[in-house]
């Protein structure tokens, strides 16, 4: 553990985990549309590089690449937010991930809940996905997800195969800390466990997710997502990474038993001992940036 992640465990513990309340669904969409007021979109601005502003379905999204040449390949970027705001990777980030993997960058803003749900976000990243295909070839293609990102790609595939879209599978899926709205009995149990080491998130909040991201009961269970049950058929190469101190570790299991079980030839689950939630997001610890740096690894190749 760096001497920093040492030093702000114990505040971001007080800070985040201490004042946890179970909120009702009327609470939860209060402070998703507050969340939501306080966005304001503008493109990034670097030196060297090359910023455009591509609507689909009406939402932003943002595509990048280096000033004077288009590369072959490209990478599909989701972050987190719980579907309740958006959140941008640093521009750095951004210059990082086109500079060492070669790749242009497409950041969808895909629709946010509570006045849209899981099946208007994986609709329009289908759509950003099948505009990216009329530039590159299906293998050159790979999506990266962190937190509740990883769960809409995860959500976007199940959702191709599950309705015979005409769309490929991309060359490959990097999943970071992803997290279902449906879980199994033996990954909540697992949860309990790894909540006293999580700094962030309960067991039983978890439980409340199905009220507020599928508050009518009319999404089919596919979207919301159980690691255990669910179907990955199809699925191309897939990595996962998740803390080992956050809840979200417990579905460990369940996915390699599903990947197992649907013929994923090739899939590998990285549990990192003693990290948090989608750790390779907060590259100003060095337990990130190492995470980073696997992932641009796994990238490049």
């Amino acid at each position: 553990m760096s001497v920093l992640y040492s030093i702000l465990k114990p505040i971001i513990r007080k800070a985040v985990k201490e004042n946890l309340h179970q909120e009702s669904y009327e609470e939860f969409v209060q402070a998703s549309h507050r969340l939501q007021i306080k966005f304001k979109f503008r493109l990034p601005q670097k030196k060297g590089y090359e910023f455009r502003d591509e609507i689909i379905d009406g939402c932003h999204c943002i595509v990048g690449h280096k000033s004077g040449s288009r590369t072959k390949r490209a990478l599909l970027y989701l972050v987190g937010g719980a579907n309740r705001r958006y959140q941008i990777p640093k521009v750095s980030t951004m210059v990082r991930y086109m500079d060492e993997t070669d790749r242009d960058l497409w950041i969808p803003l895909y629709p946010l809940y509570p006045d849209n749900d899981l099946l208007d976000e994986v609709e329009m990243v289908c759509h950003t996905y099948s505009r990216m295909l009329q530039d590159y070839k299906t293998n050159d293609i790979a999506w990266l997800g962190f937190s509740s990102g990883a769960d809409n790609l995860l959500a976007s595939g199940r959702h191709i195969i599950k309705n015979g879209r005409e769309l490929p599978m991309p060359g490959l899926i990097i999943a970071v800390s992803c997290n279902n709205i449906l879980i199994s009995e033996e990954s909540f149990e697992r949860m309990k466990e790894i909540e006293k080491r999580d700094i962030m998130m309960s067991a039983d909040s978890v439980k409340a997710w199905s009220d507020y991201y599928n508050h009518d009961g009319t999404l089919p269970s596919y979207l919301l997502g159980c690691a255990a049950t669910d179907d990955y058929t199809g699925f191309p190469k897939i990595i996962m990474y998740f803390g080992g101190d956050e809840i979200f570790a417990a579905e460990a299991p369940d996915y390699e038993k599903s990947f197992d079980r649907c013929g994923v030839k090739d899939y590998t689950i990285h549990v990192e001992p003693g990290l948090f939630h989608a750790y390779p997001f907060f590259t100003f610890l060095k337990e990130g940036k190492q995470g980073e740096n696997e992932i641009i690894e796994h990238l490049k190749a």
